[in-house]
């Protein structure tokens, strides 16, 4: 088997030999390059190749900046928010920062981000790291207490109204940044751990592409997954750490409790044993996540009470804002069934959609659950038969509401 070609010289010559060998046609490398050169036209680069150096810079740098803020905002998973302590309100006048990633604008970025697996040295990258975020966010009179090192931020929590601590994982892509133990570094857990014996308000901010299992760093007051924000992230966080963003994000993966339990996915399907690693045992569910408002799920109903195969299921949800803010709702709809002649998950997402809802107001919103959302594999788990849509009932959930459609 032949290594991948990593440069372009690499690649032409093995698309040459492709070529040669018959396994790739002339005419679909037309069919590339025309898209290519399309393009180039469209864009006026055969009439003005060049740039402006001099003018490169202004007009590059910052483009994007607020977009890419309010992208980063839109990322935030709140998973943890006990007795309210977010967001930090006019009684919090003291807030300690601590943590290894709470001034690290190279590891907020990722891997990927000007080199392959993170930062190259000597590259600086322009942004907003969290610590600077909360620092330019905070309100006139809060004071912002920079940690110098682990046991001045415990020094520190203890006169202090609430900490934040940045947590998470070194940036990296595939191969560096590979590890059979996704979970927090020893020293991270023991720094959470100190900080909450303070007694005071802690939250946690993670720094990750992927959920570390926490171990003494959980159940802190607060929970933010912040993932890799970008170079706008330390404002995003800020402006949901200040209230000035309603969190709307949801885990799009399930986050695991503990090192051993992973990989798991929260449509897997189930064990034989009785034991809790048997199930779907996780820390945080697969579509998790908190707003500062308070959502309910009022009643789910579908257009008809049963179905032709391979039609679409059509259902409505009605949801509302019984809270004080506005805030947007993650409307998932999951489907079950309850006699099935394959082995199925307890639930699989059928559908989904999202909402903005004021404080007070109610909204019925409209979901169709394609056919291809029902359909499993005959045979074995593992069949490769063509995927069909059983008939027989299926159970539809949104929340706590349910209701039952027969496919015919």
């Amino acid at each position: 088997m032949q290594a991948r070609p990593f440069t372009a010289e690499k690649l032409t010559d093995a698309l040459r030999t492709a070529v040669q060998n018959g396994l790739v046609s002339r005419a679909r490398i037309d069919e590339a390059a025309g898209r290519v050169l399309r393009l180039k036209f469209e864009l006026g680069l055969f009439e003005h190749p060049f740039v402006d150096v001099s003018r490169a810079n202004t007009e590059v740098l910052g483009t994007g900046r607020e977009l890419a803020r309010r992208a980063a905002a839109a990322s935030q998973v709140l998973l943890r928010n006990e007795k309210d302590v977010l967001p930090f309100g006019p009684a919090v006048r003291r807030i300690v920062v601590a943590g290894p990633y709470a001034d690290d604008i190279d590891d907020q970025a990722g891997g990927w981000t000007v080199g392959w697996q993170r930062v190259p040295a000597g590259v600086k990258l322009p942004g907003t790291t969290v610590l600077r975020g909360i620092e330019e966010a905070a309100p006139a009179g809060t004071q912002i207490a920079r940690a110098e090192d682990d046991a001045d931020a415990v020094a520190q929590a203890r006169t202090a109204d609430a900490s934040v601590v940045v947590v998470g994982e070194r940036a990296g892509a595939e191969g560096g940044a590979d590890s059979p133990r996704p979970e927090l570094s020893a020293d991270q857990q023991a720094l959470v751990k100190s900080l909450r014996a303070s007694g005071r308000p802690v939250v946690v901010v993670v720094i990750a592409g992927r959920p570390p299992t926490l171990g003494d760093a959980d159940g802190t007051e607060g929970l933010l997954m912040s993932w890799l924000p970008g170079t706008e992230g330390g404002h995003a966080v800020a402006d949901v750490l200040f209230g000035r963003v309603n969190p709307a994000g949801r885990l799009p993966v399930s986050w695991p409790r503990r090192t051993g339990n992973d990989p798991l996915y929260y449509q897997q399907l189930p064990g034989t044993n009785s034991g809790a690693e048997s199930a779907h045992d996780v820390a945080y569910d697969f579509g998790a996540g908190l707003s500062y408002t308070r959502f309910t799920f009022d009643g789910i109903g579908a257009d008809a009470a049963s179905v032709p195969a391979g039609a679409p299921v059509r259902v409505s949800v009605q949801v509302s804002n019984t809270g004080a803010r506005e805030g947007d709702l993650f409307v998932p709809v999951y489907v079950s069934r309850p006699v099935s002649d394959v082995l199925a998950p307890p639930r699989r997402l059928a559908a989904f959609t999202r909402v903005h809802l004021r404080a007070g107001e109610r909204a019925t919103v409209r979901l169709a659950v394609p056919a291809a959302a029902l359909a499993v594999t005959p045979g074995d788990i593992d069949g490769s038969g063509p995927p069909r849509v059983e008939r027989g009932a299926y159970v539809f959930t949104a929340g706590e509401r349910a209701v039952t459609v027969d496919v015919t």
